[in-house]
């Protein structure tokens, strides 16, 4: 279990790249991408750098100056529980939609994001990511949403090759189906 958070900024733990330089097949070059992270518990690929939970905060990392190294760290929204690091944001996913998809365990999410205040404990969720067009903050999360709960601490997430979301959950819950999003359920 991850239990040893770090203050923000003096994290032990990093991203690195293994490249295979010479085509053998083996590692040759390791290059620190972003380091002094503290338990990043989920890592998706997007817009030329990386979106990394590391609660309480969900970040955007970029090498923008080609030297395998983040010089970009910004912030996109926080609100993540750090109660119990094991039961965090993860499982990042880019949507058919265009959205980014993640689950949480029953650590949560209490927090403001575009505007809206959230409050919601296991289960899954997505929000939206919008070009800026500024070099230091390229992004801006504009919408979050909250889309079903989950019996206990959600661990698993994925996609089938029509789009529906399933998930799974650490104890005794290994098949979660979302057709439905919590949303209409609330207009009823």
């Amino acid at each position: 279990y991850p239990n040893d958070r770090q203050p923000e900024g003096q994290g032990r733990d990093k991203i690195v790249m293994c490249e295979d330089t010479d085509g053998d097949g083996v590692c040759d070059k390791v290059t620190t991408f972003a380091d002094k992270l503290s338990i990043a518990s989920s890592i998706l690929p997007y817009a030329g750098g990386l979106i990394v939970h590391q609660a309480p905060v969900t970040l955007f990392l970029k090498d923008t100056d080609g030297d395998g190294k983040a010089d970009v760290r910004q912030e996109l929204f926080r609100g993540w529980s750090t109660g119990d690091t094991h039961a965090g944001p993860s499982n990042l996913h880019y949507g058919f939609d265009n959205w980014i998809y993640g689950s949480v365990g029953y650590a949560g999410f209490i927090g403001t994001v575009g505007g809206e205040k959230h409050n919601f404990r296991q289960g899954f969720y997505r929000f939206k990511v919008t070009p800026t067009g500024n070099a230091a903050e390229p992004l801006k999360v504009t919408k979050l949403e909250f889309l079903r709960s989950t019996s206990n601490n959600t661990w698993g997430l994925c996609f089938d090759e029509s789009g529906e979301l399933f998930g799974s959950t650490a104890n005794g819950c290994p098949f979660v189906h979302m057709p439905i999003p919590n949303r209409y359920y609330e207009k009823v």
